[in-house]
């Protein structure tokens, strides 16, 4: 870092600025120093100094247009609200999760603002993660041609992460209007960047072919002047820019944290020279701008209005414990009047077809419906021929994604948050995985997360299940992981009708919907109907009576309903009069009609594909057995798979995944019970 004066020529409008960027820093100092007392007397249980880093933060956002452009900030931040003018009450209220809280109602932790006025979207703690979400906020600026830019920031620890990179390079490839803020205090909490990453930051941005600059963040007059043009030609659509700014952390990393335990005295001594705050002080009265009057004045007036501040939000009560569960699920919930669907097509059409054809008509009826995923455009159309003939259709809105999970659902979050309506393929759901973070911390909390403020409604469709030689790395059913995560509908249609009515319902829905698409069933005789209309919606948590009965009710969906219709006719005239209900959607699911059924029968077997141990069915048998368990004639049952992965030789298949033979047992013993 330098430690002499500014090389560039200081003008009098960057002497305002000065005047600007250091008031706000000294705002942010009286800011931390309250925090620290809110931490000592148990009031505050995380705290994350920007102390080192405000320089920085501050600068840029003197370059930035808050409420226009957009924000996505990591946890240490302050200086940031700070220079974008966020009150100091709503400041506080983040830090001390107090009733009315506007960052997030005390749900989130705190350091984690939000703003929708400001355009700062709620983060979370996961690091790294924000990259994908700005860069899917800055392809939907892009394609609506605006001239916003999208800041996104983290430690240069963060760049270790996998999602870092495939933010890069998406950005990169697309010329998308992101500013990458890496601020390098060369610690990632105790851990050196020396064993944190083999090449500077800003070597890696420039291998990505993108503008990268690397900045003293603790000076200001040079990086004002180093990064004025480049934000200027990012907001002339000139692509995204890296920044690594050089900074210094001059507190610990939290207030977890003691880094006196992996720092000398000598290096922190080294520290507080660059110190960006005393550093603006000198350069002031050296200048001639300031007395030191002036600076003691400055300084009662912040800490007077910062103390004011944090009085009164000290005052308030804590957030209401009866409103914890708000912000889930939309209040809006995908549930409509189901009718009778009126066919359009006189022949029968393959599930496949009929998930074509919604898509089609969801992209004709909402210009803001954009899909993408890998090998989904024409002329191949998905590796199942699901999206065929959708990029000929809509050659700006269908598109190839790269071959990273995590790219395609935390770039959808970005653009849902941008009020856009992706619908996103991953390939298998044993290959979705490496986009789990997404799926699990950051796209079903948002709408919780934020109290309501932020939401990001988007279809996430995943081919998933066996029975077609695809081994253990093709052949998973993943309802019940992503069942345990709340946020998310799940919808796993079994006929081609079902599957046109859901995906049209998740696809107007206002939250996030996994969509399930047995592969095993696309072009198969029995999953086979005649067409619905384009407006026939499915209601979710609905299910279906594939047949009536009297004996006993077996509640199942995916693959396992046609198999138990089988497994009836095997039985013949020994087949007891069985009850069929298929799901249809996993979350929600529809226990009143379930319960409703099984209390009439008096007993219940559960047959899915997925695995009986810890498979949804346990799930249902634990509802049944709690709510209807004086109704029972017999325990509750289940069919599924062994624990065991799925193999690929055909004989092994059938040996581990459910069959007609050993569904056809299970209704023959339990109606014998």
């Amino acid at each position: 870092m330098s430690k002499g004066r500014s090389t560039v020529e200081t003008t009098h409008v960057e002497v305002e600025l000065l005047k600007t960027v250091y008031r706000k820093m000294l705002r942010l100092y009286f800011i931390e120093e309250r925090v620290k007392l809110f931490v000592r007397a148990n009031k505050c249980s995380f705290h994350a100094s920007s102390r080192g880093h405000e320089k920085v933060q501050i600068c840029v956002a003197t370059l930035l247009r808050p409420g226009h452009d957009w924000f996505f900030p990591y946890y240490r931040e302050k200086a940031l609200m700070v220079g974008i003018d966020m009150p100091l009450a709503d400041i506080f209220q983040g830090m001390l999760s107090r009733r009315g809280d506007p960052n997030s109602e005390g749900r989130n932790m705190s350091e984690h603002f939000s703003s929708r006025e400001l355009r700062v979207v709620s983060p979370t703690a996961c690091t790294g993660t924000q990259y994908l979400m700005a860069v899917g906020m800055a392809k939907a600026i892009k394609a609506e041609g605006r001239d916003e830019i999208v800041y996104v920031s983290s430690g240069e620890g963060a760049t270790s992460e996998g999602e870092y990179f495939e933010a890069l390079n998406l950005a990169a490839r697309e010329k998308l209007p992101v500013l990458f803020v890496v601020q390098n205090n060369g610690y990632a909490i105790s851990v050196p960047q020396s064993t944190q990453t083999s090449s500077d930051v800003d070597v890696v941005g420039r291998a990505f072919q993108m503008q990268a600059v690397r900045v003293d963040g603790t000076r200001f007059t040079d990086m004002h002047h180093t990064l004025e043009p480049r934000i200027a030609a990012l907001r002339r659509g000139e692509g995204p820019l890296l920044v690594e700014a050089m900074v210094v952390r001059i507190d610990s990393h939290s207030s977890s944290d003691d880094q006196s335990k992996y720092r000398t005295a000598e290096e922190m001594e080294e520290v507080r020279k660059h110190d960006p705050l005393r550093h603006s002080e000198l350069r002031l009265l050296e200048m001639g701008v300031y007395t030191e009057a002036d600076l003691e004045r400055f300084r009662q007036q912040e800490k007077a209005e910062v103390d004011a501040a944090a009085d009164a939000v000290d005052a308030l009560p804590f957030p209401d414990e009866a409103r914890v569960l708000d912000g889930i699920y939309s209040e809006a919930r995908p549930i409509f009047a189901e009718r009778e669907p009126r066919p359009i097509s006189e022949q029968p059409v393959t599930m496949v077809d009929a998930l074509n054809h919604a898509l089609r008509e969801e992209m004709e009826r909402n210009p803001k419906v954009f899909m993408w995923g890998e090998d989904i455009a024409d002329p191949k159309g998905g590796v199942f021929g699901v999206t065929r003939g959708l990029t000929d259709a809509f050659p700006t809105r269908v598109e190839n994604s790269p071959l990273a999970e995590a790219t395609i659902v935390g770039v959808a979050q970005g653009m849902a948050i941008a009020g856009f309506k992706p619908v996103v393929e991953i390939q298998f759901g044993d290959y979705s995985w490496p986009g789990f973070m997404q799926m699990r911390n950051e796209i079903p909390t948002l709408r919780w997360r934020s109290a309501g403020r932020w939401t990001c409604p988007l279809v996430v469709r995943i081919a998933v299940g066996g029975y077609i030689r695809g081994g253990p790395y093709h052949s998973q059913c993943v309802e019940a992981v992503y069942a345990h995560t709340p946020g998310w509908y799940i919808a796993f249609p079994s006929n081609a009708q079902d599957a046109k009515g859901l995906l049209k319902t998740a696809i107007r829905a206002e939250d996030p919907v996994l969509f399930l698409e047995h592969k095993g069933l696309y072009r198969q005789v029995f999953t086979k109907s005649l067409e619905p209309d384009a407006d026939y919606l499915i209601p979710f948590g609905s299910a279906r009576q594939v047949q009536p009965g009297t004996d006993l009710t077996v509640i199942t969906w995916g693959s396992a309903v046609n198999r138990t219709v089988q497994a009836l006719a095997k039985l013949g005239s020994e087949a007891p009069s069985a009850e069929i209900l298929d799901l249809r959607t996993i979350v929600p699911w529809d226990q009143e009609r379930v319960l409703e059924s099984v209390r009439r029968t008096g007993k219940a077997l559960i047959v899915h594909e997925d695995s009986v141990f810890m498979g949804f069915g346990a799930e249902v048998a634990a509802v049944i057995a709690a709510q209807a368990f004086e109704h029972l004639d017999a325990p509750v049952r289940r069919v599924g798979a062994l624990e065991c992965f799925v193999p690929f030789a055909g004989n092994l298949e059938t040996a581990v995944l459910p069959t007609v033979e050993g569904i056809a047992a299970a209704l023959r013993d339990l109606a014998s019970y």
